[in-house]
């Protein structure tokens, strides 16, 4: 197999050649090479019609993660019909669902639709006294108001015209007063079928409810072995693994995605409860430096790729 880096702006597609980077031999050269035979898209966002004329070159089932900018509302919707137990409440975004949102849930998260790292995502709690309290990053609140009309028009200012969704809080459990969560990365695998390659956890900073932005990324087992027995370890973990599992059956049932790898990034409540939070079309493997056994990250779309080489293109 020959590995090659390139980008959109490299192809020459007269020639059908691309310009980019191969690694041989421990390093990294420049060159020109004829069209992949598959092509994994790590460009966040792609132009469809530059995917699709892609994928009229070399097979429209030969290039996966075409799609990986995720509509958060939609894959909410695609899962509720089978996952709901397991997805807090989602609406989009708008005046009357937010006060609607907080007066029912008490706590609530506003999320650009197609954000990642959770950069623009706002946390809204209504306390005891009837006070609304707003901030980023941090649960310690930017502002706090008992003028309810001031709460929606803030939050106009925040969101302008970006469309957003609004989420159900859930309250996340913790450890040493530090909030974590559980990132599954499911990925296809050399026989073209979905499995679970491991769980890894990021520990936000103390007071922040952005796990995006996090101290230390660990396995998540050896987290759960401190807050839980072995025995409930091992079913918070199985129930994770068959939820996720069960994530990338409905993204293929219900979507025409060429997913080859996402994540699910998952929440457990005091009750170790697990809530998917949302789902992310191109996962960070910066993540999983210093992770033991991490190899499996990176080979897995290499062997979903020959898998790919070996069959006909539709």
């Amino acid at each position: 197999m020959k590995l090659i880096a390139f980008t959109p702006s490299s192809i020459d597609w007269k020639g059908r050649t691309i310009v980019g980077l191969h690694r041989a031999k421990g390093t990294w050269s420049l060159g020109r090479f004829p069209f992949p035979q598959v092509v994994y898209n790590r460009c966040y966002g792609s132009d469809p019609q530059l995917i699709h004329k892609l994928g009229a070159a070399i097979g429209a089932d030969h290039c996966f993660n075409d799609v990986n900018q995720l509509n958060k509302l939609d894959i909410y919707n695609k899962l509720n019909r089978w996952l709901a137990p397991n997805l807090p409440e989602t609406v989009p975004y708008d005046e009357a669902n937010a006060t609607s949102m907080l007066e029912r849930h008490g706590e609530i998260y506003f999320k650009p639709l197609f954000g990642c790292m959770g950069k623009g995502v706002y946390r809204a709690e209504r306390s005891p006294s009837g006070d609304v309290r707003t901030g980023q990053h941090y649960f310690v609140p930017q502002t706090v108001t008992s003028d309810h009309a001031f709460f929606r028009e803030h939050m106009k200012q925040l969101v302008r015209s970006t469309p957003y969704i609004v989420q159900k809080g859930i309250p996340i459990r913790q450890i040493d007063g530090q909030v974590f969560d559980i990132r599954s990365l499911v990925q296809k695998n050399e026989q073209g079928l979905w499995s679970v390659t491991n769980l890894v956890s990021r520990i936000a900073y103390k007071g922040s409810f952005n796990t995006s932005i996090f101290v230390k990324s660990c396995l998540s087992q050896d987290i759960l072995k401190k807050l839980y027995s072995p025995n409930k370890v091992q079913a918070i973990m199985t129930s994770i693994y068959d939820v996720s599992l069960r994530t990338a059956e409905i993204i293929d049932m219900e979507t025409d995605y060429h997913l080859g790898e996402f994540s699910v990034d998952v929440a457990l409540d005091p009750e170790a409860h697990p809530w998917i939070i949302e789902l992310n079309g191109k996962p960070q493997k910066d993540l999983y430096r210093g992770i033991p056994n991490r190899s499996a990250v990176y080979q897995r779309p290499l062997q979903y790729a020959r898998y790919l080489c070996g069959k006909r293109s539709l």
